[in-house]
């Protein structure tokens, strides 16, 4: 193959075989893949081993399949949060894998357990990472620099090579990877810039429809990025009616799905992908044509413009080396924002290390102390030195934030001091290392002690809150003003000791307000239906969600439970093993493992009981259930030579699980672990507002709108869906949004009569801002309540940084 002229240059100065770590920033499509496989084939030549960092599970899954091949016969594992279990174990072993693909979470929590991995951690001379300004990722982010660092430690020989197409500090990075860089703007297939103004909004979908009709009938393919799930559905619906074949792409749908429409677009079955982030990274798909819809996202409190990185990450998919002369990127920005004509001079923003925030260099502190790479304050002093924080002079202050974690109990001091130096030796406490064997923000671990602190009733649906609030929880599913009247009906169906709370006290035991803490509602109703039904489809269909959602909530409460029942498990007495009662009261430890099984396995409270018996696990309780052996009692009850005629189930088994479950019975019961009704909450009435004569979730979103004067009487306001322009004319003020069209009062006009000083708004505005907090939460409350920064208190390792 010829050459490209980056690569020819690469391989002329020699940098990828130097042994020297390396910075390679290339446009989409230059060949920076291609370089990463000819360094991995000589290490594997030499008889080493090499390490490919992805951040797409996806993408993991296609390089092993394309590379088996290619670097026959040494083997190609890939090791994602995909495999790894019983059901799917891992293709290759990470002591059989030459070439090892993985996420940088893996590689995460490979280096908290390296002694684990420590037969095959010192011969890897090669480590690849892909999409290295990940590292600006908040909590990614801080993850990929501490695995990073450790990795150097463990194997200083180890050559680090950074791969990315969008930097704007090569030169710094490379420093701090006591490396070298190398950049080039060439691409194969040059990108022709042009953006597209519309005076209104509705005149975006016509707008779009005529540039991908052009593309289309010119025998290209089309990209759209949006910024919203439904939006991506809606505008592929709407080309589709239009008579193109169109389809959306986005995280709701589940990995099969996701491979078939991509599948399909390869294939030339598809015209347009209309898509969120998801395709902005790493795939390689046929596109001519890239389309930025929208130029803003949404980034858990407003609407921003899209980062330069960001932008050029998506345009980077546009133009096919053979196919095309040029690749095209669209941008539709409204005629009085100039803010997108600069996105096509490439001034990329600098990556910034997760570090300097206090809450991921905790986190980062406990799994240094945990692995035992560091061991006293002056050592991780050391070790964060090297940190890319402090490359940047972005390193909070380590000894204060120290001090911090020890009056929170997740650090303490060793009574024996460091051979060699004499320092005091830091330990973590057992708070400290479930939050490093779990691989948790040390301010989950605190909510969980916290929250669970003098609870001892709490029930299966707070203990789900718990979980559903802390920041280690995903995906947060937001709550639309239209499901609050059927939330409030779900949650008043559950038995709960928290929500009979005053709001101030529930948020405070919580961690989180306003929309995060009505989010966290949602996603633990949202858990507890999942338990009683085991149906993902079923709980989307009721939630408003995605069966895909569905399922990364399951595994994410799964594992938050686990951790969740490692603090509160209390050892029992030797009285309590051996004398239990019938009428002992299920203790808070069980009951939080039973909710952990629940979850895992989606059965109820009755199923779970059949877990009780020794060996016999959720999912063995799921198959049992399917034979209609649904409790400990109907197990009881069972005939073992009917059991054993189950599929995989021998007599013997059979026999055992039955005679357990006939002497738990004299203790337990279907019941065991069902709970009371006498604690189910109460919502009151949701405010009044005919009396304003103004529609409560127009005003809510008024409040997160910006506005500009543009002239007499005239006010350009974004930070929507779409910016909008409002007008004056006569005493009223109308705007060009559908809603006002409709003749109804948008937000936008409300924003602009705020902005004014229109007293009867502010009146509005105080009667849902009234406290209320010694009275029970309203869900109307919270979602019109501007959260704090993330929606989240503050703990002194969440703290912002002050620079």
């Amino acid at each position: 193959m010829s050459l490209t002229p980056p690569q020819a240059a690469i391989l002329e100065r020699g940098l990828i075989d130097s042994g020297f770590s390396c910075v390679l920033q290339m446009p989409t499509g230059s060949g920076k893949t291609w370089l990463a496989e000819q360094s991995i084939a000589q290490v594997l030549g030499r008889g080493r081993r090499a390490i490919y960092l992805t951040p797409l599970r996806a993408l993991a899954t296609e390089l092993m399949d394309r590379w088996r091949d290619r670097f026959d016969p040494s083997p190609v594992g890939v090791f994602t949060g995909e495999y790894g279990t019983s059901k799917r174990p891992y293709p290759v072993s990470y002591y059989d894998a030459r070439l090892l693909v993985m996420t940088p979470e893996r590689l995460d929590a490979c280096t908290r357990s390296w002694r684990s991995h420590w037969g095959w951690i010192p011969e890897v001379d090669l480590l690849v990472v892909d999409e290295i300004h990940l590292l600006g990722d908040r909590q990614r982010g801080a993850r990929l620099e501490g695995a990073i660092s450790r990795f150097q430690r463990l194997n200083p020989f180890v050559q680090v090579l950074g791969l990315s197409a969008t930097l704007g500090n090569r030169v710094e990075l490379a420093s701090w990877l006591q490396g070298v860089e190398f950049t080039s703007d060439w691409r194969p297939i040059p990108i022709d810039w042009r953006i597209v103004r519309f005076r209104k909004a509705d005149e975006k979908p016509e707008l779009l429809w005529a540039e991908v009709c052009r593309c289309v009938e010119q025998g290209g393919k089309s990209l759209v990025f949006v910024q919203s799930r439904r939006r991506a559905e809606g505008l592929s619906r709407f080309l589709a009616e239009k008579g193109l074949r169109a389809r959306h792409h986005h995280a709701g749908l589940n990995h099969a799905s996701r491979k078939e429409i991509e599948d399909g677009f390869r294939r030339g079955t598809l015209d347009v992908l209309v898509a969120t982030s998801t395709l902005e990274m790493g795939l390689n798909l046929p596109v001519r044509q890239v389309v930025l819809y929208d130029v803003q996202f949404f980034d858990g409190g407003e609407f921003r413009p899209l980062p330069t990185n960001q932008v050029w990450q998506r345009v980077g998919r546009a133009g096919r080396p053979g196919l095309d002369p040029s690749g095209e990127a669209v941008l539709l920005t409204p005629t009085w924002d100039r803010a997108a004509d600069g996105y096509s001079r490439g001034i990329f923003e600098p990556v910034r290390s997760g570090l300097c925030q206090p809450r991921y260099l905790a986190e980062q502190i406990l799994a240094e102390l945990s692995s035992g790479l560091s061991r006293t304050a002056g050592q991780l002093s050391r070790t964060f030195g090297q940190s890319l924080a402090a490359h940047q002079d972005r390193l909070p202050d380590l000894n204060k934030l120290l001090w911090q974690m020890q009056e929170a109990d997740l650090v303490r001091d060793d009574t024996d001091r460091e051979p060699g130096s004499g320092e005091i030796r830091l330990l973590p406490t057992r708070l400290g290392r479930i939050a490093a064997r779990h691989l948790l923000e040390p301010a989950t671990v605190q909510l969980f002690q916290a929250a669970l602190e003098d609870e001892p009733a709490a029930s299966f649906l707070d203990l789900l809150l718990i979980a559903a609030s802390s920041s280690d929880c995903e995906p947060v599913l937001p709550v639309d003003f239209e499901e609050l009247d059927d939330l409030a009906d779900a949650l008043a169906r559950e038995n709960s000791q928290f929500l009979g709370k005053a709001r101030s006290d529930l948020e405070q035991r919580l961690g989180v307000r306003g929309k995060r803490l009505l989010a966290a509602l949602k996603m633990a109703s949202v858990g507890r239906a999942w338990t009683r039904t085991g149906d993902a489809e079923q709980v989307a269909e009721l939630s408003g969600c995605y069966p895909f959602e569905i399922l990364r909530l399951k595994e994410s409460l799964e594992r938050l439970l686990t951790a969740m029942a490692d603090i509160q498990r209390i050892e029992k007495t030797e009285d309590d093993q051996n004398s239990p009662s019938i009428e002992q009261e299920v203790s808070l430890a069980e009951k939080i493992h039973a909710l952990q099984r629940m979850v895992q396995a989606g059965l109820d409270e009755e199923v779970i009981t059949l877990t009780l018996i020794p060996g016999l696990g959720p999912a063995w309780a799921r198959r049992l259930k399917l034979a209609e052996i649904t409790d400990l009692e109907s197990l009881a009850q069972a005939e073992p030579e009917t059991l054993a005629a189950m599929p995989g189930m021998s007599l013997r088994r059979a026999r055992k699980w039955t005679e357990a479950a006939v002497d738990l019975v004299r203790t337990r019961s279907a019941y065991w672990y069902r709970e009371s009704r006498a604690s189910a909450p109460t919502f009151p009435e949701a405010p009044e507002w005919k009396s304003h004569g103004i529609d409560p979730y127009r005003l809510r979103r008024s409040l997160d709108l910006k506005l500009r004067p543009a002239g007499e009487g005239t006010y350009h306001v974004w930070g929507g869906l779409e910016p909008h322009v409002v007008r004056q004319q006569g005493s009223d003020w109308v705007c060009d949004c559908p809603d006002a069209r409709k003749g109804q009062t948008c937000k936008h006009v409300l924003a602009v009569r705020l902005a004014r000083g229109d007293r009867s708004l502010y009146a509005a505005v105080n009667t849902t801002e009234n406290d209320r907090s010694s009275g029970p939460i309203n869900l109307r409350d919270l979602w019109f309540e501007a959260p704090s920064p993330g929606g989240r208190s503050q703990e002194p390792w969440n703290r912002p940084h002050e620079i």
